[in-house]
């Protein structure tokens, strides 16, 4: 029995719900009230705080654990991380979704792989995963080329306007900045290994392209590893530093929280970071 439900209640999930179950029920809630798509909306920003306070909470079993047994007066909010940043690392931003699709993350939450007193299945997970990626990539791919198209037929100051205007709108996105940096740095290294299969382009020859290309991609995903093993690493940290019994007090909850804040963030974005790279690799190879 919990103490109270208020937290439950905004994501619409039952005090017994998995970590998985208040995963997805955020990222469905998230995406309706989000600001960037209710602009017109005064409520908007307070609606997606309160909803990214319920889920920071019952997603954090320590923080959990708390909030059950003493209701609010048992946590501390202070250690709260942005919410737009939260749900930029976990699912990416719809402004975007143009450019890099759904991300992985975000469409294993949204998925219903799951049947209630079922256990997990990777198998099965990895499947659906497989066909969700591949649609992804073919959407992303047609995109790309009805992008392109205006440039091809010889558009090239309006195809360079409208780029400009692109990353304007773009850049004010949670995280923007850094994944239009992350989109045309693919785009480059792509474009540079294609136009050396013919020639030397600004001077690389394509063998030597193809290696830094090559190489980046390992970096990439050795980076998203190391990522994916520092939040593995933090939870176990919390395991330790915070009693399992629950026997801590708020002070040690909030500094803990307030000392790990920057990791939790930059690993997520690791993760997310060679996902979108593996995925435009893949699209622009489609689109030539």
């Amino acid at each position: 029995m919990v103490k109270e439900t208020e937290y439950y209640d905004v994501l619409g999930v039952k005090p017994t719900a998995t970590e998985a179950e208040i995963k997805k029920a955020y990222y469905i809630k998230a995406r309706q009230v989000h600001p960037d798509k209710n602009p017109n909306d005064p409520l908007a920003a307070q609606n997606f705080q309160v909803l990214g306070e319920a889920y920071q909470v019952l997603s954090d079993p320590a923080q959990r654990q708390a909030y059950d047994a003493h209701g609010k007066s048992g946590i501390s909010t202070d250690g709260i991380i942005d919410p737009a940043a939260i749900f930029a690392m976990l699912f990416g931003s719809e402004l975007f979704e143009e450019y890099i699709g759904q991300l992985a993350m975000a469409s294993m939450a949204s998925l219903d792989i799951f049947t209630e007193g079922e256990q997990f299945d990777a198998k099965k997970l990895q499947e659906k995963m497989r066909v969700v990626q591949r649609e992804r990539e073919e959407k992303l791919a047609e995109l790309l080329k009805n992008r392109l198209n205006q440039y091809v037929q010889g558009n090239k100051e309006d195809f360079v306007c409208q780029a400009e205007a692109e990353v304007a709108r773009l850049s004010n996105a949670a995280y923007g900045v850094d994944m239009l940096n992350t989109i045309g740095y693919i785009y480059a290294r792509q474009s540079a290994k294609e136009l050396g299969k013919k020639a030397i382009y600004l001077g690389v020859p394509f063998i030597a392209e193809w290696f830094r290309n090559k190489g980046h991609f390992i970096k990439s995903q050795v980076t998203a590893a190391t990522g994916a093993i520092a939040l593995i690493q933090l939870q176990e940290d919390m395991k330790k530093q915070l009693n399992a019994e629950g026997n801590y007090t708020e002070e040690e909850l909030e500094e803990y929280m307030q000392n790990n804040k920057k990791l939790m963030i930059d690993s997520l974005w690791k993760l997310n970071v060679a996902d979108i790279e593996a995925t435009l690799s893949r699209v622009c190879q489609m689109v030539v």
